[in-house]
């Protein structure tokens, strides 16, 4: 419970609002990774996500705990923290956007919509727009957020030494899923 009043007030500061009606809250969604080359597979998955979603704006803001990615193999996790995306420096990524279609998602009636969303994604410091596609679902115990997309470590200047960069594919695809509950 504490960690959820921590989570909270550190979204609504962060990005200037106050949590009230109409909002969705989770501080344990699922965001993961595959990468796929003729050498080998790579996936992480991070349950370290926190997530506001306001319905009434369609204001989305996201944080990811950067070590919290785990990994099947531990090498592949240290190299991914201390060379990579230098989690230390860099130990959050954080996406703030705007569901652009938010008002044909009827949140107060049950059904699964498509959505547009468009954002800031900021990760090792540096910061890309994108355009993504996604569904919210609406249930009786919240809504679930949905998305794939793939993005590009180049874009934020992650370098892949060339000793390994034929084990890590150029994009890699990028799995969001937020079971959120009303706040």
């Amino acid at each position: 419970m504490k960690n959820l009043l921590i989570t909270g007030i550190l979204i609504g500061g962060l990005y200037g609002t106050i949590l009230g009606q109409g909002k969705f809250l989770t501080n344990d969604g699922n965001i993961s990774f595959y990468s796929h080359t003729i050498i080998e597979d790579i996936t992480a998955i991070n349950k370290e996500v926190a997530s506001v979603i306001d319905a009434s704006t369609g204001e989305v803001a996201i944080i990811v705990k950067m070590t919290g990615f785990q990994f099947e193999k531990k090498m592949m996790q240290e190299h991914f923290n201390e060379n990579y995306v230098e989690s230390e420096r860099f130990p959050k990524a954080i996406f703030n956007g705007l569901i652009q279609n938010n008002s044909e998602v009827n949140y107060s009636k049950g059904g699964v919509y498509d959505v547009q969303v468009k954002g800031d994604l900021t990760i090792h410091g540096k910061t890309v727009k994108i355009s993504t596609e996604g569904s919210i679902e609406v249930n009786s115990e919240g809504i679930v957020a949905r998305t794939k997309f793939l993005l590009n470590p180049e874009d934020y200047d992650i370098k892949i030494p060339r000793v390994v960069r034929k084990n890590i594919a150029e994009s890699l695809e990028i799995t969001a899923e937020l079971n959120c509950q009303p706040i």
